[in-house]
């Protein structure tokens, strides 16, 4: 199984804090069964450059890779979880932010009420740079978000990722398995750390059979391994 939002990448977030911190949460991920990892740290334009992000995950990326050769992890790609600007569409080097190889951006929505720019923005990265949004931990957006804006959001056919976290919880576990089940949602970790927001696909994944069965299961895993080759 892939997955497809981390921050494991050391020094670069809010996520793993050294390289042992990375590398006992890749450790985590695979007794998961996880084999694959994408290392997402965050962007925000208005902090630094594409150039100076890239630099530093670069480094960081080295030093990780370093630190697991001969030892079993999941293999690991690079992206960024790329917060959203109000010109994000127009970014000239927009593309150096996606998953490795892909034409895939995994883009951080406002908490604020999202106006029709929002959309705009994103129809814009996918209409005239070729590129297709995945929308990062939809499950937030549950209580600051109209009713309205989120079936707009989910009319777009855009992948949608929902975090382990919002199974692993009451008050949120329903609508998290209504958008698993009925928009082929992508479930994530969105891990950062070994404590309070640790690894926890697996554990996830054992409510997803429970409440959904297994045959459900096993297709969400499948569609999450399966968006990086679309």
């Amino acid at each position: 199984m892939t997955d497809l939002h981390t921050h494991i990448l050391p020094g670069m977030d809010d996520g793993a804090q050294s390289v042992d911190e990375a590398v006992k949460m890749l450790h985590m991920e695979a007794e998961q069964g996880i084999d694959t990892v994408a290392l997402t740290p965050h962007f925000y334009r208005h902090s630094e450059s594409v150039t100076e992000f890239l630099a530093r995950r670069d480094a960081a990326w080295r030093e990780l890779s370093q630190a697991v050769q001969g030892e079993t992890v999941p293999s690991m790609i690079l992206g960024a979880e790329v917060a959203w600007m109000p010109e994000i569409s127009q970014w000239p080097d927009l593309e150096r932010l996606c998953y490795q190889d892909t034409k895939l951006l995994l883009v951080e929505l406002p908490t604020a009420p999202w106006s029709g720019n929002v959309f705009t923005q994103l129809y814009g990265i996918e209409n005239r740079r070729g590129i297709m949004p995945v929308i990062a931990h939809v499950d937030r957006h549950f209580r600051t978000q109209s009713r309205r804006n989120l079936y707009k959001l989910f009319a777009t056919g855009y992948p949608l990722q929902v975090s382990a976290e919002a199974l692993l919880k009451f008050t949120t576990r329903g609508k998290a398995l209504e958008l698993l089940k009925y928009c082929d949602g992508l479930l994530i970790s969105d891990c950062h750390n070994l404590e309070t927001r640790a690894p926890k696909l697996g554990a996830a994944m054992a409510v997803v059979e429970k409440k959904l069965g297994t045959r459900m299961a096993r297709d969400i895993m499948a569609i999450t391994d399966d968006v990086l080759e679309d």
